[in-house]
């Protein structure tokens, strides 16, 4: 049986050696070692290398696996077998989630006719040009233009401030306000615990950067975000106060600003959410990276 472990903040930058030969084009945010780190309580995440080569679990609540991920390393069908094995030691037929495209023809072409495959459209990322997210050109986008410009001839006393130790209190105050503006107990909230760790814990270390925006001084939305790979840019987390109409159109296209290095800013997945899944593709995404769930036949 795999030896699982759950990841440690030191895993984070140890892990990246197994992404090395894919990491520079990457625009998946599985390959966002420190997301697996910051959710790792909430999904159970752990790891385990064999033969140089990182294999990945989500685990249920009483320990069972839920499902792996595509090993990856140097030796990924070696991986994959000791998944088989794995599983069938646990009792249960493998499952192997969050595919892309490219990691099912990669099963498919070692596993021919093996596994079946099921698409998993909530769990797909939203990937847009940060030019046209910072720019908002053409008529695609004159909405998305009205609505900002309706912000701030409404709410006239308003800035916008990249995130650092002087307004990082101003982030969280955001999220809590947020919590109560949505009826949700802060304290029982996991995501509410991942941010404040994100932003007093993480934010320095892993050169994650972010943003407030304020209106009569008070700080009214905020966003922190985190590396891919040199291309691109994960936002990892946007809260608002939606009181104050057009706010996440305002503080999506601000942060979209400093971000232009990056050729694409990666938006995550709408976890099946109806309303989410409208305003991801109300941004003219340039790619939505299909996943899929496999499992043997």
């Amino acid at each position: 049986m795999i030896d699982f472990k759950t990841v440690q903040k030191s895993d984070v930058n140890n892990f990246k050696k197994y992404y090395n030969c894919f990491s520079p084009s990457a625009i998946d945010t599985e390959w966002n070692l420190l997301n697996a780190y910051m959710w790792r309580n909430e999904f159970n995440i752990k790891f385990a290398v064999y033969d140089d080569t990182l294999i990945r679990a989500y685990f249920n609540d009483d320990e069972k696996i839920w499902g792996y991920t595509m090993p990856v390393g140097k030796n990924i069908k070696g991986a994959l077998n000791e998944i088989m094995g794995d599983s069938a030691e646990r009792g249960a037929a493998p499952h192997i989630a969050m595919l892309t495209n490219a990691q099912r023809a990669m099963l498919e072409s070692m596993y021919p006719s093996g596994f079946s495959y099921e698409r998993s459209p909530e769990n797909q990322d939203y990937i847009y040009l940060t030019e046209e997210f910072a720019t908002l050109p053409g008529k695609k986008f004159h909405a998305k233009r009205n609505h900002i410009s309706k912000f701030y001839r409404t709410y006239t006393d308003t800035h916008f401030e990249t995130l650092d130790d002087s307004n990082k209190a101003d982030a969280m105050q955001v999220v809590l306000d947020w919590c109560r503006e949505n009826g949700v107990n802060a304290d029982n909230y996991e995501e509410a615990k991942i941010i404040r760790e994100a932003l007093f814990d993480l934010r320095e270390e892993f050169n994650m950067r972010g943003a407030v925006l304020y209106a009569d001084t008070k700080p009214i939305a905020m966003t922190l975000g985190s590396e891919i790979s040199p291309i691109a840019f994960d936002i990892n987390f946007e809260k608002a106060l939606r009181e104050y109409d057009g706010v996440y159109a305002v503080i999506s296209n601000e942060f979209a600003k400093t971000l232009t290095s990056y050729k694409y800013i990666n938006r995550e997945e709408d976890m099946g959410i109806e309303g989410l899944r409208k305003s991801k593709l109300s941004y003219n995404p340039v790619i939505i990276l299909d996943r899929f769930n496999a499992r043997l036949k």
